[in-house]
């Protein structure tokens, strides 16, 4: 449907680095640009097709900051990660108004301290926000904050029943409602890492599961979403980086994994799992070639009455060798995929539509994260 870029992005700015995705609006970070302050790019489709809006940045944002490094959206609502803040990191809300997108929220953890990576990892789901910190020497934290009549406002602070430290908890975030999913991609050292189910209740924010790959994947966790009672996992190192992303359903007797999925090429090295995304019963999973062979690619995924399968492989129109195509991906009312590898670096976003995709969408739009 149409090839995004920034207006100002220039060589080295890797945009497309993060990207996330709510109907027909599209939020594409660039943390490397201005000096790695960073910036966040908003992207809207209208009857002549997709057409910057805003160009969005910290309120206090500086050199070094890498706001954008994570983008998250629901709605009209966006948030954005400067995990290189020096005062522990920060995550910025944005509102779309009558005369525009306005900053109406700057987030900090309520004991995040120097270097946190606070921000590293957002997402969003209607009033809830959640925001991780996963260099946190303690084994990392993932903090949740609620819109409130007096703005917004941290609730709950969590930490995975087990973790220890260096563990990266709140490497990536996933919200769907009343459901969080917090990964931990280093927990045993990365082999066999674990992701952790929270639940909101009457007492608050509760672990429910945790969950792991079937066989063990090294570096399970490095991305997550979650919409509904589904969940996906990526883990990019399975195999000698050829990776996988694993499928996990909600049932009356907890989480289970229902589906291991994999790429159409599982070369090694190819970083499938790097990046994922869902809505309903059909998923998104990036393949940047871990080492620079290929453009990278993105395939899509839909359940069927007997299991996930392989629908679709997607490839940028112009996307070559280097350019990390699948380095974050992001579905709603269509698919958007990043390659900040591109034309030097500065970076692409891709737009995809379809309808044998979109008649997937039985969930309606979902809210998927970096």
């Amino acid at each position: 449907m149409a090839e995004l870029k920034g207006s100002d992005a220039v060589a080295g700015n890797q945009f497309g680095s993060s990207v996330a995705m709510s109907g027909m609006t599209a939020v594409v970070g660039v943390w490397r640009q201005d000096d790695w302050a960073g910036r966040a790019y908003v992207f809207t489709e209208t009857a002549t097709g997709w057409k910057q809006t805003a160009e969005l940045k910290g309120s206090n944002t500086v050199k070094g900051d890498s706001f954008g490094f994570s983008v998250a959206i629901s709605g009209m609502t966006a948030v954005v990660g400067a995990p290189d803040n020096t005062d522990g990191g920060r995550a910025y809300v944005f509102t779309k108004t009558g005369t525009g997108w306005r900053q109406v929220a700057e987030l900090r953890g309520s004991d995040s301290t120097g270097y946190s990576f606070f921000g590293g990892s957002v997402a969003i789901s209607g009033t809830t926000v959640i925001i991780g910190a996963y260099n946190k020497t303690d084994g990392g934290r993932a903090y949740v904050f609620t819109k409130a009549a007096t703005g917004w406002k941290q609730v709950a602070e969590l930490k995975g029943s087990d973790t220890v430290k260096n563990d990266g908890f709140g490497s990536s975030v996933a919200i769907s409602g009343t459901t969080v999913v917090v990964a931990a991609v280093w927990h045993g050292h990365g082999l066999g890492a674990a992701a952790y189910v929270f639940t909101k209740t009457a007492n608050g924010w509760t672990q429910v599961a945790e969950l792991k790959g079937s066989d063990r994947a090294d570096e399970f966790g490095f991305s997550a979403a979650v919409s509904g009672t589904t969940a996906i996992v990526g883990a990019v190192s399975e195999t000698n980086g050829a990776g996988s992303a694993y499928v996990f359903g909600k049932t009356s007797t907890g989480w289970t994994q229902v589906a291991e999925l994999k790429g159409s090429n599982t070369a090694d090295g190819n970083g499938f799992g790097s990046s994922v995304a869902i809505a309903g019963t059909v998923a998104v999973v990036g393949s940047p070639p871990i080492q620079a062979k290929g453009a990278g690619a993105a395939y899509v995924f839909v359940k069927t009455e007997t299991g996930w399968r392989r629908f679709a492989e997607l490839k940028g129109s112009d996307t070559v060798a280097g350019d990390n195509f699948g380095f974050s991906v992001a579905i709603s009312a269509g698919v958007v995929v990043g390659a900040p590898g591109h034309a030097k670096s500065a970076g692409r976003a891709y737009v995809f539509d379809g309808p044998g995709i979109m008649a997937h969408l039985s969930a309606g739009p979902g809210i998927m994260t970096y």
